[in-house]
């Protein structure tokens, strides 16, 4: 990369990193959000699996990159497991909670992992998931208003970092330093 995108390329680092720190945030959330240690435990179980494989795609671990489509759908059914099992007792708002907050979560996690592909295919993932996860944050900030301040601190974070990821490459390619494949 030339000297002059650098700064670009910073930005987008930088974005990345803040979505990165969006997700810490939404872990302090749901705890708050949820208000019951064992759908929290629930969501710590949907959540970690993809982000720890979403860690080993990007440094390219063999096994994982080998069988990500397999790993994929064992991931699928993990979830939809623990939906099952866990959503059925608990009352009506509490799973309307539960669900937006999941499905944030792992938008928000989808984000992170393709904030910085080149491909366009990839791309559009990212931007499709982060302004959904803004988006379903948004819905929750709203209903939630006793989390104000962290909810408020997660949406900020993912606002900012798609905006600097966003705009960067804008810039990039205004100037041609990149180009999707």
């Amino acid at each position: 990369m030339s000297v002059r995108g650098k700064k670009e390329a910073i930005f987008r680092i930088i974005g990345s990193f803040l979505i990165l720190t969006s997700i810490n945030f939404s872990f302090i959330f749901n705890f708050l959000a949820l208000n019951n240690l064992l759908l929290y435990l629930v969501i710590i179980l949907i959540i970690i699996p993809p982000f720890l494989v979403s860690i080993f795609l990007k440094l390219e671990q063999d096994f994982i990159v080998k069988n990500s489509t397999k790993i994929l759908i064992l991931l699928i059914i993990l979830v939809a497991v623990l939906n099952l099992i866990i959503l059925p007792f608990n009352n009506v708002l509490l799973i309307i909670r539960f669900a937006l907050i999941e499905s944030s979560s792992l938008l928000l996690l989808s984000c992170w992992h393709f904030s910085l592909s080149l491909f366009k295919r990839d791309k559009l993932i990212f931007v499709i998931s982060g302004i959904s996860s803004f988006i379903l944050n948004i819905i929750l900030w709203f209903i939630l208003k006793l989390l104000f301040i962290i909810s408020l601190f997660l949406i900020l974070t993912l606002f900012l970092g798609l905006f600097l990821i966003i705009s960067a490459e804008l810039m990039m390619k205004k100037k041609g330093l990149l180009n999707y494949i």
